[in-house]
């Protein structure tokens, strides 16, 4: 244990009176295989969190992939880091989706996977204490940017003839059980876009599919969560960790699942079974 993790946990036990209980999440990625090789992928949400440990697999997967973010320098920073490009760009104009697409096209000379990762979640303090603002501000990002998003990516697709696309959403357990909250109506929306999409376009040869994660540890602000993944309250006492999810991203995208298509994985530990 280093002196940072044990000083932590003294902080811990003295300012808050929590035991802690030590719980390593003994995460395995697999070797990389080129399981992506020639696949070219936009991926939303790219600059951090999960959407950048999924870039950074792809990357090391084969594949040629531009992320997309809000925040200019981080995001030029994490593309520099991964190995891949970037377009800054603010997916709430859903005017210019299309651009978005078309300028992604230009970068890597081609697009064939679509990552809808890009999301928000306020904390709204219960159903009676929303507010129109916050309610607008999640569905714009979480239901209407992605949708209006995969609907010009799979225009690109049919007027290119496109003969094998893939598409990927990152939605959230909160999606899988009742929420009357904001956020969790968004990701559930996020259910039904892409169980029609996969119906609508698998004679095409697209697939689509979702993740739906459970509490995820944010170990660039946290990295003592490597060795310590504990979570009071979830079923697996622990957080899911980010490279667990671009495990699953990779198999989604990859040819190897053509057979699934509008299924929503959840990456939980069964947290959502209540």
């Amino acid at each position: 244990m280093s002196m940072k993790q044990y000083l932590y946990r003294l902080w811990q036990w003295l300012y808050k009176g929590i035991p802690v209980m030590k719980v390593n999440a003994g995460v395995t990625t697999i070797f990389p295989s080129n399981q992506l090789q020639g696949r070219k992928i936009l991926i939303t949400g790219g600059s951090q969190g999960i959407g950048l440990q999924i870039a950074k697999r792809f990357v090391a997967e084969g594949a040629e992939v531009v992320i997309v973010g809000r925040d200019t320098h981080k995001l030029r920073d994490a593309a520099q880091t991964i190995g891949c490009k970037c377009i800054a760009f603010d997916l709430t104009n859903i005017a210019d989706l299309p651009n978005l697409i078309q300028e992604t096209v230009e970068l890597l000379g081609g697009l064939d996977g679509l990552v809808n990762n890009a999301g928000i979640c306020n904390i709204d303090n219960g159903f009676l204490n929303v507010t129109e603002q916050s309610y607008d501000e999640q569905f714009l990002l979480n239901v209407k940017s992605p949708f209006f998003l995969t609907q010009a990516f799979l225009r690109h697709c049919e007027e290119n003839e496109v003969l094998s696309a893939s598409i990927l959403f990152v939605t959230s357990e909160r999606g899988l059980y009742p929420d009357d909250a904001p956020y969790g109506m968004t990701k559930a929306a996020i259910g039904n876009i892409v169980a029609g999409v996969a119906r609508r376009f698998a004679s095409k040869g697209i697939h689509c599919n979702a993740i739906a994660p459970g509490v995820t540890a944010d170990v660039v602000k946290k990295p003592e969560l490597y060795d310590d993944a504990y979570l009071k309250g979830a079923i697996g006492k622990r957080y899911i960790m980010p490279e667990e999810l671009a495990e699953m991203a990779v198999f989604l995208m990859s040819p190897a699942s053509r057979c699934l298509s509008g299924e929503i994985i959840p990456c939980n530990q069964a947290n959502h079974y209540k």
